[in-house]
């Protein structure tokens, strides 16, 4: 591929990561003249179908989510069958390299790389995405420091095929969810349990769960708590100690909601720490004795008091009056200061009123134009794809929301399922149309049902999301009767949840076949019912001339005696008829027959037959002999014809006379 363009677009250089399922590599876009990651699917999962599909998938999911903190995905396909995905090159390296290298990370630095690892699980889990596997390996740190998250829907995709080894725990046992270990399905809470995870290892330089083996470590997040952070880090403040630890419960429920209500709370604690590092405190409250306590004294001079001090400094002692003379004081000019204090506020007044004037006006015109926007007729969207849809809705000025997604066994992948408001109304220009994007049928690995119980395959499909489909039964040598010996869809097929999968149980071994009875000589109603008896139909009736048997006597059968046929299969008989003339003046020739029995079973059952002028009919047996008998028998023959020997339903030896 190195000499070619993958997908005829992309130059593939160097080599930038090994990881277990891939090789990822810078490439260059011939198309658009951009450089990219191409992370490439290693060979042996490459070659399971199964797989494929669902990697496709899943894929197709990532590449759905558009945020500042999630690695784009551009483009997903195949080449000489090799699966890639093309993502944005991110220009800076995975945070587990900085915690291998920095160790202990700041308490605000590693709060800003848990904000913006939760911004990201937040925007993926309202668009219907569990990561399912956050661990620093997955979280790259832009040169500007901004938090990147890779590899949405991947450890889904794996999590599920066919290749992964019995009993394994999928993604990074260290960052794993007590019930991801226990093998139950991830859920938004288990991401958070997983950030809670990446957090504490940053603020400690290592994850509170360590272990000998994978196994070990998996036992620990079931059964273990956590040592609490400033246990190890008393540098940790408390606030934020209790957000973490609320991330790591065993219980989900017991764990925050969501992501945005986990950032909500790291910031909040981020936002009570000082520089220092130390929780801010508030300042303590008064202690009261009893009652209400007393407001604090007012300043020491009061600038509006009109009221003379003394020169020495002592307040409020007035200046004594002087003596009354006789002669009446001459009356002081009336102070100004109150008409300038009314002149200055209807001054304010005036202004007030000039500014709401201009402010009413203003907002009368913001009216007058907002409501003679133009309006236009919102398209029909629902089945369109996203594209379709969004070109529908710039052609009428308006803004088109994609940011709701779900499953949906009916409505294709990127397809529109429903919109609001819906097609045919009338909304101003740049209205925004909200829209429900299909995510396709939800898919799902059909379990093994071999050797269970109608009952026990329908509890389990259940759990899987399927439902049970027709049950038939069949034979099966080693199953017992009741029990699944096949399936539709086959055990590990990745189709449709809700699809009914058709089962066949087991009934048992399958009887012995049946063996043909000896019905010459018996009537037709006995030669019926003999056949009828041993599992077999009677098939097409003839007739022949006979001289020695009675008419409506069996005389011939097709097959012939003592064979093992399929059930049901048709015997035809030949029925004698009277062939006229006296029989009595016919001559019969006779011959003496011996026959010796050979080596064989234990038991053998001979019979001798006479073919001659008047047909066929039985002269000896059935007669069960051992080993070594000897059989003499005189045989009369009409005309000419033939003496046979059978033994066990095979002719032995034929002697024409």
């Amino acid at each position: 591929m190195a000499e070619n363009l993958l997908g005829g677009r992309y130059q593939l250089l160097d080599v930038i990561g090994e990881g277990g399922m891939a090789t990822v590599r810078k490439a260059r876009d011939t198309a658009l003249g951009r450089v990219v990651a191409v992370k490439v699917l290693r060979p042996q999962y490459a070659s399971d179908a199964e797989f494929r599909e669902r990697f496709r998938r899943e894929a197709q999911s990532a590449a759905a989510l558009s945020h500042p903190n999630i690695v784009n995905v551009y483009d997903v396909g195949q080449h000489d069958g090799a699966n890639y995905i093309v993502m944005e090159l991110v220009d800076g390296r995975p945070l587990s390299e900085i915690i291998a290298t920095e160790g202990r990370i700041s308490v605000d630095r590693a709060i800003d790389y848990g904000l913006g690892i939760l911004d990201a699980l937040e925007h993926a889990h309202a668009n219907g995405v569990i990561h399912r596997d956050i661990k620093p390996h997955n979280i790259l740190i832009t040169r500007d420091g901004r938090v990147k998250v890779a590899d949405f829907g991947i450890a889904r995709a794996a999590s599920a095929s066919a290749l992964t080894e019995t009993g394994k725990v999928m993604g990074t046992v260290n960052y794993t969810s007590p019930e991801q270990a226990r093998g139950d399905a991830a859920t938004a809470q288990s991401d958070l349990y997983s950030t809670g995870l990446v957090l504490y290892e940053m603020l400690c330089g290592r994850p509170p769960f360590q272990g000998d083996t994978p196994v070990s470590v998996a036992l620990k997040h079931v059964q273990e708590e956590p040592t609490p952070l400033s246990d190890i880090c008393p540098s940790v403040p408390r606030n934020v100690e209790r957000v973490i630890m609320k991330a790591l419960m065993k219980k989900p429920d017991d764990r925050w909601r969501t992501a945005r209500a986990f950032r909500n709370a790291l910031a909040a604690a981020k936002g009570a720490i000082p520089p220092g590092g130390v929780p801010h405190t508030a300042p303590p409250a008064p202690h009261v004795t009893g009652g209400t306590p007393r407001p604090s004294p007012p300043p020491s001079s009061d600038l509006n008091s009109t009221r003379p001090f003394e020169a020495g400094g002592e307040r409020d002692v007035p200046r004594t009056e002087p003596p009354d003379t006789g002669h009446k004081p001459k009356p002081k000019t009336k102070p100004t200061s109150g008409p300038r204090r009314r002149a200055s506020v209807w001054a304010v007044v005036a202004v007030l009123l000039v500014a709401l004037a201009g402010l009413g006006f203003g907002l009368w015109s913001a009216f007058q134009s907002w409501v003679q926007v133009e309006e236009v007729m919102v398209p029909d969207m629902v089945g369109l794809t996203v594209p379709e849809a969004e070109a529908a809705a710039r052609s009428r000025s308006l803004q088109l929301d994609t940011s709701a997604r779900r499953y949906d066994n009916t409505v294709e992948y990127n397809r529109i399922i429903s919109q609001e408001p819906p097609g045919g109304s009338r909304r101003k220009v740049n209205s925004v149309v909200r829209v429900v994007v299909s995510l396709g049928p939800e898919m799902a690995a059909v379990p093994d049902l071999y050797n269970q119980t109608a009952r026990e395959a329908q509890l389990a499909l259940e759990s899987f999301g399927f439902a049970l489909g027709e049950q038939t039964t069949d034979y099966h040598e080693a199953v017992t009767e009741g029990r699944i010996i096949a399936q539709d869809p086959d055990a590990g097929a990745y189709v449709a949840k809700g699809t009914p999968v058709s089962v066949v149980l087991s009934a048992g071994p399958p009887p012995a076949p049946p063996e043909v009875p000896l019905v010459i000589g018996l009537s037709e109603d006995r030669a019926r019912q003999a056949i009828l008896d041993a599992g077999l139909t009677v098939g097409n009736i003839t007739t022949r001339a006979s001289m020695i048997y009675a008419p409506g006597t069996v005389v011939d059968q097709n097959p012939r005696p003592y064979i093992t046929v399929e059930p049901g299969t048709a015997v035809d008989l030949v029925l004698a008829e009277h062939a006229g003339g006296d029989i009595s003046t016919a001559t019969p020739r006779r011959f003496a027959v011996t026959y010796r029995v050979e080596y064989g079973p234990d038991v053998q059952e001979i019979v001798i037959k006479v073919i001659d002028t008047f047909g066929e009919r039985i002269a000896y047996g059935p007669a069960s002999h051992r080993t070594g008998d000897l059989i003499s028998q005189i045989v009369e023959v009409y005309g000419s014809g033939k003496i046979e020997v059978w033994v066990d339903g095979n002719l032995i030896r034929v002697d024409d006379v």
